[in-house]
């Protein structure tokens, strides 16, 4: 089939993030020079992707490789919007290599989900947020950048629970009780022994199988949700930092700082600050 290459003209090292509506013109038979993902805000429209073809509705996000070729099959008439996420190749190789090499390789080698859908409130969300960081986009900060890596890594995780739920049925039914617990609000600040108490095996075994099946430890893992409830708060609420840090179950401010920074690139205050 032949196709053209589309450059990367929206897109640069200083500023790797840009995104915009598409209404038409969308037809020619294409691959990227950039990373894409998309979503469908009105209507529906067919979609060819690698030579398959499928029916797109408003909600369905669709993520592509730099070596997918697809066109829309837009007739006269289709009124179809989707909304266009454009990523430069650097920064969305650093946004893969900090969701782990796992995640890395699958996504290049097309292992994971093309196709997921989203609820009305999830993509009126993220109008919101992507519509900040356009009208933001002369800015040139850390802060700026934060709160775009936070929407993409955001954007990607989606995937991520996607392959969680899809391998949910190779888990043992006590580990699954025990994963929830952790994703419970009520658990957070209480700590890893009040997770574990209805759980009868050693701690140590607990622990190791853990490990094997998310590749992360117990206090990794729970620290990571009690780091995106706390981006949450900060974003959504006017929670001190110390309220938010004691909320999420952190007893040391200094850690609460040190880790927050270590996964968002800047302090919880800047975080904020970003997002305001």
């Amino acid at each position: 089939m032949d196709y053209v290459i589309l450059d990367d003209w929206m897109t640069s090292p200083e500023h790797p993030f840009n995104s915009k509506i598409t209404e038409y013109g969308d037809e020619v038979v294409h691959k990227h020079q950039f990373y894409e993902i998309f979503y469908i805000l009105e209507g529906s429209i067919g979609h060819v992707l690698n030579g398959e073809a499928r029916t797109l509705h408003a909600g369905d996000m669709v993520f592509l490789n730099l070596d997918d070729i697809h066109y829309f099959e837009r007739v006269e008439g289709n009124t179809c919007k989707h909304r266009d996420i454009i990523m430069h190749t650097d920064f969305f190789d650093s946004l893969s290599s900090f969701l782990g090499d796992d995640f890395k390789y699958a996504y290049h080698n097309n292992l994971l989900p093309k196709v997921l859908s989203l609820s009305l409130e999830q993509m009126e969300d993220y109008e919101h947020r992507i519509t900040n960081a356009i009208l933001t986009a002369s800015i040139k900060s850390e802060y700026r950048m934060a709160s775009i890596r936070a929407l993409c890594i955001c954007l990607l995780n989606h995937l991520v629970e996607e392959r969680i739920r899809h391998n949910d049925t190779y888990y043992p039914m006590w580990f699954r009780e025990l994963l929830g617990r952790f994703h419970m609000n009520e658990f957070l600040r209480v700590g890893l022994d009040d997770i574990l108490k209805p759980f009868h095996f050693n701690k140590s075994y607990l622990c190791r199988r853990f490990r094997q099946y998310t590749g992360y430890t117990m206090t990794e893992y729970l620290n990571q949700i009690r780091l995106q409830q706390a981006a949450f708060q900060l974003q959504y609420t006017d929670n001190t930092i110390l309220s938010v840090c004691n909320n999420v179950g952190f007893s040391s401010v200094s850690y609460f700082n040190k880790l927050f920074k270590q996964t968002y690139g800047v302090s919880p205050k800047c975080f904020r600050k970003s997002q305001k």
